[in-house]
């Protein structure tokens, strides 16, 4: 037996996602298109950001996470346009994400947030793909221990990035299936395939840590088995398909 939302309900969530990722895409297509520069100076020092304005003189005025610079003409050795990579943050290498998450939709309580806290631990190459590994804990009408893989590929390396992530795993049951049958026993609980797209926004807060938001749909397969013994000896297996709303914190070590 199997209890899942209806094709009307899941397709508006997968509508709803799409329009998610479809207003990040352009926002990373919008941020990549703006005058970001690197800025080297006489004095030797380098100076990263985006250009508000310049004069005839060749005076620049150049905003970053600092504030606003004001640049004369006898101030810049050179200047590189187009897209930059900051030097201070991690170009490879390990590091670790952490965070809190609630899961939105209808359960056997009603409509009410559950939990979810996941670590991953990975690899990242350059400054945009990230990749690892990641185990945490989630409750629905059960908690759940989740394993899963997951890639993160943010779509700028300014301080201020959207970025697309995807989750595959399995969750292993914590809990055991509570009796839901006066007439029938709970005699295994079994976990399930778990799915998770989702889009957000990063923020650096420094040049070895970032903090994350983000929105996305959360698919989790789970089931239990229950046995009757009246009127005659039989096994019934029961699947739930969960549909949720993920509203994600967290931050980015690298």
């Amino acid at each position: 037996m199997r209890k899942s939302l209806s094709v009307s309900r899941i397709f508006s969530l997968f509508s709803f996602l799409l329009l998610i990722l479809v207003m990040v895409s352009i926002s990373g297509a919008h941020a990549q298109n703006r005058k970001d520069v690197t800025v080297y100076l006489k004095s030797g020092d380098v100076i990263f950001g985006r250009v508000l304005s310049q004069d005839s003189l060749g005076n620049y005025r150049i905003s970053n996470s600092c504030g606003i610079t004001l640049l004369t003409s006898g101030e810049i050795e050179h200047m590189e346009k187009g897209g930059y990579s900051r030097p201070d943050l991690k170009n490879s290498g390990y590091y670790n994400q952490s965070s809190i998450a609630l899961l939105f939709g209808e359960g056997a309580d009603g409509f009410q947030p559950k939990p979810s806290l996941t670590m991953v631990n990975g690899w990242q190459w350059g400054q945009r793909f990230f990749a690892g590994l990641g185990v945490g804990y989630e409750h629905y009408d059960r908690g759940v221990m989740p394993l899963f893989a997951e890639t993160k590929y943010m779509f700028g390396t300014e301080s201020f990035s959207p970025f697309l992530s995807f989750r595959i795993g399995y969750a292993f049951p914590v809990e055991k299936q509570e009796q839901t049958d006066y007439y029938g026993n709970v005699t295994e609980t079994y976990g399930g395939i778990l799915l998770n797209p989702e889009a957000g926004i990063r923020i650096d807060v420094g040049s070895k840590s970032s903090f994350i938001a983000g929105i996305g749909y959360n698919y989790q397969e789970l089931s239990y088995k229950e046995t009757y013994s009246m009127w005659g000896s039989y096994d019934k297996t029961v699947f739930t398909n969960f549909n949720r709303i993920s509203v994600r914190l967290g931050f980015i070590f690298q």
